[in-house]
């Protein structure tokens, strides 16, 4: 597995760097305000959030992001990342880019005693909750629909020393102003 994810982001990055070399405008100073629905795939969680992007130069963006995974089995987790782009324009409506930037996780997991508690009317929870930091590596794409509306997507990997390690395939739309 570990080859296999090696080798795809030196293909990526043989690409993009390939790309990179075309004439095609950047575009400085444009933001894009996006909403991100997606799959973690290590925790099995639905993944829903906002991402905020702007382009410092031409072909260099920064794009914080807040990422929240569902509910499930009384676990979720909260996702802060704080990513660089690579800008390779393909086209006119067509960009590819390598993602690389720090990962700020939130686990909780949320386990509920097997007591009785009779009239007090409520069930205490016990909440052990992990704070990781990590780096997200990746690859994601994404199409200009109409001149203000985008639609992309991202894999992404979430890589910490603590083994809190997770993938996640994400999609966005964006409004670009």
């Amino acid at each position: 597995m570990k080859k296999t994810f090696l080798t795809g982001v030196c293909l990526v990055a043989f690409l993009v760097n390939s790309f990179a070399q075309s004439n095609l405008k950047g575009e400085k100073g444009v933001t894009s305000f996006g909403a991100v629905f997606g799959y973690a795939i290590e925790s099995e969680k639905a993944v829903i959030g906002v991402d905020y992007r702007y382009n410092m130069l031409d072909r260099l963006r920064l794009t914080p992001s807040i990422l929240y995974g569902v509910k499930r089995d009384n676990k979720d987790i909260w996702y802060l990342n704080a990513d660089a782009h690579y800008l390779a324009r393909v086209s006119e409506n067509l960009t590819l880019y390598p993602i690389g930037g720090l990962g700020f996780s939130f686990w909780k997991n949320r386990t509920i005693p097997d007591i009785d508690l009779g009239d007090l009317g409520f069930i205490p929870q016990n909440a052990d909750t992990y704070l990781r930091v990590g780096l997200n590596m990746g690859i994601g794409g994404e199409l200009r629909l109409t001149e203000d509306i985008i639609a992309g997507a991202e894999f992404r990997y979430n890589w910490t020393k603590q083994g809190f390690n997770q993938a996640m395939i994400l999609l966005r739309v964006a409004y670009y102003f």
